[in-house]
């Protein structure tokens, strides 16, 4: 494997500092672009602000969507680059260029074959899985979404603890990932001789693994994804610096040639020969920012901690401007929080576990519904900020029966209902008094959408796209 850290930072001499291309951020996009430079046979460096390389993409679910690709028709083969394209434009409208879209999806799939035949990154398509905006011209059920293929983290020897941990609250039993096929297999472990063979599998691997290592080395979703990129830009020769904070983007004749940054105490000035790509993440941590660009509502961010708009400021320095095309200046996510026992806050987002299933909605503060729940996180988070405007929505409150906790988990609450003691005794759940009632003696006032009823008569709604009521239970 290439070196990192001190042994590529210590070289001598003026081409120790010397790359073709400097890559700042090292989640998803940054350890991307440095793997396509490397392949492409340059010599590389991405720098990263903090300990770990991974970002968010480390946190997240790692899939990315990219259609038509050699994967696709394994699930779905009768998708098309002009099915994509009317989906695209449906969804974006005159937020993205026409030439922007076709280049996106001409190039897309050949990225990915490139990635799959030069690299240790593998993709699969899960055999259903929606596009976000699934009511749209053009949309799928399944092939354009591609999930990493889970990893053995062993294979990166010592460089394992430069990835990432996952989020606490996605983890199982100190530090074991699961997918959401893990999660099925498990909770069957008692039903289905193959599930007990899959869980007893991951259970002990999982045993030793904890013998050796903080945490298990079998990785999935965004820290499989991670680690695949890292894995396959160590073995092409990539170097990367961690705990490195670029303070200068240098240039000459009005071009970026390299940057100038401070590792370890001392300073180093690093030329770029063919250029300096900026993947550092957002702005979340960035108080100037967020306040001119952000809605000035209640937010919490799940996102990694490195986003403080640094090389945003830095570009801005130096020339650059933000864009004015674009549809949205945050990407929303609905998210639950909870003061952990360290006394860091956890915040977990509601991507589609729970929040879509039957028997679960979400209500504003005068027990209003006011979205529909089965949409993208991305949507729920705009239909907040928009509904907020009108009557209080943020925060909002996320309702379940006791068969959806119990079967599909709700936020922290594992599927099954595992951890609800705990998570009821310090109020992350409210668990409202159990209630008798006549089935009979409920009303519904159609279309008005609110839920009705005390502690005698329980709630019941008014479904949001129909007149059709459902009793919602303690």
């Amino acid at each position: 494997m290439a070196a990192t850290e001190s042994q590529a930072a210590g070289k001598a001499g003026s081409d120790a500092n010397s790359y073709d291309l400097v890559v700042i951020g090292a989640g998803g996009a940054g350890l991307s672009a440095a793997l396509f430079g490397a392949i492409s046979g340059a010599r590389v460096l991405v720098v990263e602000s903090t300990e770990y390389v991974g970002g968010t993409t480390a946190y997240s679910g790692g899939t990315i969507w990219i259609p038509n690709t050699l994967h696709a028709a394994k699930v779905n083969q009768g998708d098309s680059i002009a099915q994509a394209e009317t989906y695209l434009h449906a969804a974006l409208g005159n937020y993205a260029s026409q030439e922007l879209i076709r280049t996106f999806l001409e190039e897309g799939p050949r990225a990915v074959e490139v990635l799959e035949r030069e690299s240790q990154v593998r993709l699969r398509p899960y055999p259903l899985h929606p596009d976000y905006i699934s009511g749209l011209p053009g949309s799928t059920l399944n092939g354009r979404a591609l999930e990493p293929v889970a990893f053995d983290g062993r294979l990166l020897g010592d460089k394992f603890d430069l990835l990432r941990p996952p989020i606490p609250e996605f983890t199982v039993l100190g530090g074991m990932m699961v997918d959401r096929n893990d999660i099925n297999q498990l909770l069957n472990l008692k039903k289905s001789w193959k599930s007990f063979r899959h869980s007893l599998g991951l259970l002990t691997r999982h045993a030793r693994d904890r013998m050796r290592h903080k945490r298990g080395t079998r990785l999935v979703m965004g820290n499989a994804l991670i680690g695949r990129l890292l894995y396959s830009l160590l073995q092409r020769g990539g170097t990367i610096w961690t705990n490195a904070a670029v303070d200068r983007l240098d240039s000459e004749g009005g071009k970026i040639t390299g940057v100038s940054l401070v590792k370890d105490g001392r300073r180093h000035d690093i030329r770029a020969r063919r250029g300096v790509i900026l993947a550092s993440g957002g702005f979340n941590r960035h108080p100037k920012l967020r306040k001119e660009l952000v809605p000035d509502v209640e937010t919490y961010t799940p996102g990694a901690p490195g986003h403080k708009g640094a090389a945003l400021e830095l570009a801005l320095a130096a020339g650059a401007r933000m864009g004015e095309r674009n549809m949205e200046n945050v990407f929303w996510a609905p998210v639950s929080v909870r003061k952990r026992p360290d006394g860091t806050t956890a915040v977990f987002p509601h991507f589609i576990f729970d929040r879509a299933k039957p028997g679960t909605l979400i209500v504003n503060a005068g027990g209003k519904r006011f979205l529909n729940e089965s949409t993208s996180y991305h949507l729920i988070g705009k239909a907040m900020v928009e509904a907020n405007k009108i009557a209080p929505s943020i925060p909002g409150y996320l309702i379940a029966d006791h068969a959806a906790i119990t079967t599909y988990g709700l936020g922290m609450v594992r599927p099954g209902g595992g951890g609800m003691e705990s998570l009821l005794k310090d109020g992350y759940l409210t668990n409202p008094l159990a209630c008798s009632w006549d089935p009979a003696e409920i009303e519904c006032k159609d279309g008005q959408g609110f839920l009705l009823g005390t502690c005698d008569q329980p709630a019941v709604d008014c479904d949001y796209e129909s007149n059709c009521c459902h009793a919602i239970f303690n």
